[in-house]
């Protein structure tokens, strides 16, 4: 399939897409994708809940819908509401911002804890459609914008960012910092850093694509602006004071770590385990189902973002700060074994290589390519999300 087949006009549309008004076109663009997606999810959870076949009472709609808040959900919350003090030492693990946020939003919402949880991922959510969209839009035009945002929705595990984890939070920011710094403004890029680093240790590696950004725009003689970069690891900074304060020792959340059973190993060195593993039980068996979804996704985010720098979907120079954030990520991902399967919950962490939304999206120019990518990510989102409602580890 030739270049030619995927064409269009996209940065001939900026007039047409609002260029004086571009962020109301990012609203415009988030609301439709985010209204869409909550009817989709919840059109899901109540077919979840029809199917209901225990030998006890049913649960009750409202019930079948907090399911959602699953797993790590039920932790962030217990976090919100208690604190780290008293908590088994698996739990500092899990980074402040989000659980504070809930504490924060908690008094003055219904409901409880598993409600403000939900409210805040959302929010984040649409937040983070509508960076995503403008960042697309800055770099490529309206309608790679357009599919970009409604590809990261649709994605199988995207329902993540709906839910009471902290994707959707960490993403907002992150994706912020990368659109801030593209558009010169250092030291919100910074800020943002900082609370993506506060979010998820994982924040401390947009500093890689930040410098690289930065030295495109400002060459080898750094401006006083620089020091934004330097505001990247404060989150991290900060909650290991906290930790320091309350909790005795300022890696507690690294010590943390190990109790989940993550460990490093040599770049990819997790990815060729997780192959080992998808042949290590019957073709059905839940941790052969979830090696694959592991291994298979991370490699499909490879193909993407060799993409992004080989073949007719080439990014331009100045645009390779997005190919170095993704491929930072997915070798991180592929080099960190967690518990029992090698790759656990690598899947989701899949959707913060931004580049690959952003030149699947360029893909999708082509309408079949776009209408399978759309019908496929659907059905296997829907899937999953069934899944993870019913309490199986498969995708948490």
């Amino acid at each position: 399939m030739t270049a030619t087949a995927f064409a269009e006009p996209d940065l001939d549309l900026r007039v047409e897409a609002g260029v004086h008004r571009p962020w109301r076109s990012a609203w415009l663009a988030a609301a439709a994708v985010w209204s869409a997606t909550a009817v989709f999810h919840l059109l899901v959870g109540a077919f979840a809940w029809l199917t209901y076949q225990g030998t006890g009472p049913a649960p009750g709609l409202w019930s079948a819908f907090l399911g959602w808040n699953n797993w790590d959900a039920q932790h962030y919350v217990r976090i919100a509401e208690s604190g780290y003090a008293g908590l088994t030492a698996g739990y500092p693990a899990f980074f402040p911002l989000y659980p504070l946020l809930i504490h924060v939003f908690d008094p003055v919402l219904p409901g409880g804890g598993m409600v403000s949880a939900l409210v805040v991922a959302n929010a984040a959510a649409f937040g983070a459609l509508a960076v995503l969209y403008r960042l697309a839009d800055h770099e490529f035009g309206p309608r790679v914008a357009q599919r970009a945002a409604w590809y990261l929705a649709v994605f199988p595990m995207g329902f993540f960012l709906f839910i009471g984890y902290n994707e959707s939070l960490f993403l907002l920011l992150m994706v912020g910092a990368l659109y801030a710094a593209r558009r010169g403004h250092w030291w919100v890029a910074g800020t943002l850093g900082a609370f993506s680093s506060a979010t998820r240790l994982f924040g401390l590696l947009l500093i890689l694509p930040l410098a690289v950004e930065y030295v495109r725009q400002a060459g080898w003689r750094p401006r006083r602006d620089v020091a934004a970069l330097a505001l990247v690891p404060l989150g991290v900074l900060a909650y290991s004071l906290y930790c320091l304060i309350e909790l005795g020792n300022p890696l507690q959340f690294s010590i943390a770590q190990d109790e989940w059973g993550r460990r490093y190993t040599v770049p990819g060195g997790a990815w060729l385990t997780s192959l080992t593993q998808i042949f290590g039980h019957g073709p059905l068996h839940k941790d052969t189902l979830g090696a694959l979804l592991d291994a298979s996704t991370i490699l499909i985010a490879v193909v993407l973002l060799i993409l992004c720098v080989k073949g007719p979907f080439t990014f331009r120079r100045d645009q390779r700060y997005l190919v170095v954030q993704g491929a930072i990520t997915l070798v991180m991902l592929m080099s960190t074994e967690v518990g029992g399967r090698a790759m656990q919950s690598a899947a989701r962490y899949a959707m913060e290589a931004v580049a690959i939304f952003l030149v699947l999206a360029r893909m999708g120019a082509n309408r079949t390519l776009d209408r399978t990518v759309l019908v496929v990510g659907t059905a296997l989102h829907a899937a999953l999300l069934v899944v993870f409602m019913a309490g199986t580890f498969l995708v948490a």
